[in-house]
């Protein structure tokens, strides 16, 4: 092995933070010994708008959604491009679903070492006993794991993976990019707001609409604020979209509150009428690229997740790069390490 070893960065698709990953650690390692390698061109979960990086990324399986890929193709595939990489060390997005695990034996079996980037943690585990020795068995495969924080490494040492070869720092976001953008954002507020047509007040909710984000509670706490502050200006919004979004635009009109569809604000040039005076409701922005992101974060009064259990929460570390007061539940696997309860 050379001084500095040849590295693959592997996930199922990149996106906006995969892509600030791995620039970090090019910048460390050297662009020429790091390379960024995705399973497939595109998965059933997100719609990331991929204009910038990709000359420099590697596909094993060009054109397919990774959800579809078959073991097979994606073993193949992976030793191939290893070994014309000359890779060294892979890190490797875990052991499931097959796609992954496939990745994984492709490594072992050129006899590559692999570093697993687990999310993972107590609150999280859904195995029984025959899963939970699965996951045993399977960690043992890796050499050393990266992961999110504090309850991620107790997590995967209760695993038997010796505490000395696991490392945290993996749940990390582009802090100079949030920061400096929703600096941008601020300094401009009325041409953005305009632009958005966001509310003079807000609290804000940017994720998938999926049942673990408990966001049913969101807006059922929203409706208790404003029955305990009648005279209240201040709205929700909510950008994102997912399989429970016709649910929650139904409990709104349940419990009286008011909807705003705003999935086309802010996507053309023009301004809009600024929604300030608007009585108080529950804003639908629909699913946003990155570029929008740091809008919503900059004018926002607070950031809230209270997900049922979240594996991290890389939102709360963009809504903080921002400079924006955040509200997570317990069960957010970024919550010890990002909002101590001694602060």
């Amino acid at each position: 092995m050379s001084a500095i070893p040849n590295i693959a960065i592997v996930w199922a698709q990149y996106g906006p933070y995969h892509f600030a990953r791995m620039s970090a650690l090019r910048a460390l390692a050297g662009e020429s010994h790091v390379h960024a390698v995705e399973v497939a061109s595109r998965t059933s979960v997100y719609a990331w708008d991929r204009v910038r990086d990709t000359e420099k990324l590697v596909t094993l399986c060009p054109g397919m959604v990774f959800e579809t890929v078959a073991f097979g193709t994606v073993f193949m595939a992976a030793r191939r491009v290893f070994r014309e990489l000359n890779i060294d060390i892979c890190l490797l997005p875990g052991y499931a679903p097959s796609q992954s695990l496939a990745v994984l034996l492709a490594a072992k079996s050129l006899g590559l070492r692999t570093v697993m980037m687990n999310e993972g943690h107590a609150g999280t585990s859904r195995a029984g006993r025959f899963g939970t020795m699965a996951k045993r068995r399977l960690m043992g495969l890796f050499d050393s794991a990266l992961v999110g924080g504090q309850p991620q490494k107790r997590y995967v040492a209760s695993f038997g993976v010796p505490e000395r070869t696991i490392f945290t720092g993996y749940d990390a976001v582009d802090n100079d990019y949030f920061s400096g953008r929703a600096e941008e954002v601020r300094s401009r507020a009325g041409e953005f707001r305009a632009r958005f047509d966001l509310p003079e007040h807000y609290f804000l909710s940017l994720g998938r609409f999926v049942g673990k984000k408990n966001l049913a509670a969101l807006i059922r706490a929203f409706r208790q604020t404003l029955n305990a502050n009648p005279n209240s200006r201040t709205h929700l919004v909510m950008v994102g979209s997912g399989e429970e979004e016709s649910a929650l635009r139904k409990l709104c009109g349940e419990l009286g509150l008011r909807v705003y569809d705003k999935t086309q604000c802010g996507l053309k040039a023009e301004s809009r009428a600024n929604g300030s005076d608007a009585p108080p409701g529950v804003h639908f922005y629909g699913f946003r690229q990155i570029e929008d992101n740091p809008v919503f974060y900059a004018l926002a009064d607070v950031f809230i997740l209270p997900s049922l259990w979240e594996e991290w929460g890389l939102v709360v570390n963009e809504a903080m790069a921002c400079g924006l007061p955040v509200v997570v539940s317990e069960t957010v696997g970024s919550a010890e390490d990002l909002l101590p309860a001694n602060l």
